[in-house]
């Protein structure tokens, strides 16, 4: 009983990435460009992650404890808003971030997630994540 529960969460969570990826990233299932305009592979790589919920922050990473932690238990732990660390909080609201969205004015403000994670032109969005990731991982560090 409780391994057929798990598969069904499991499946669960599985279809709702798909749904999210083709619902919102990516509607007519096409070959991406930054596959193709991107040379580096990390940058390729934290693209993929954020486009398809296969990060490290706690949205995600908090669904694979036993128990599963609860949604609004998965807080960002680099701000004091008891935000879901979710990819919005992430890439738009965390103020442990200003600083490095600040640069990036053009990209980050007066937009929402949909319109950021399925734009076309990948150079400020890969600098974007990749100073963001690098960010959290050493305030993660730090605190550890």
């Amino acid at each position: 009983m409780f391994k057929e529960k798990m598969r069904r969460e499991k499946d669960l969570e599985v279809k709702r990435k798909l749904w999210y990826y083709k619902e919102v990233i990516n509607p007519n299932l096409e070959v991406q460009k930054y596959f193709f305009v991107l040379t580096s592979s990390e940058n390729k790589i934290n693209i993929a992650k954020i486009r398809t919920n296969s990060h490290e922050l706690y949205s995600e990473t908090r669904c694979w404890t036993v128990p599963k932690t609860p949604w609004v238990e998965r807080i960002c732990h680099l701000c004091e808003t008891m935000s879901v660390e979710d990819e919005k909080h992430f890439l738009l609201e965390c103020p442990a971030y200003t600083h490095i969205r600040s640069q990036f004015y053009n990209l980050c403000y007066n937009t929402n997630l949909h319109s950021l994670l399925a734009r076309q032109h990948f150079g400020d969005f890969r600098t974007l994540l990749s100073k963001l990731f690098e960010h959290r991982n050493t305030i993660l560090k730090q605190t550890k």
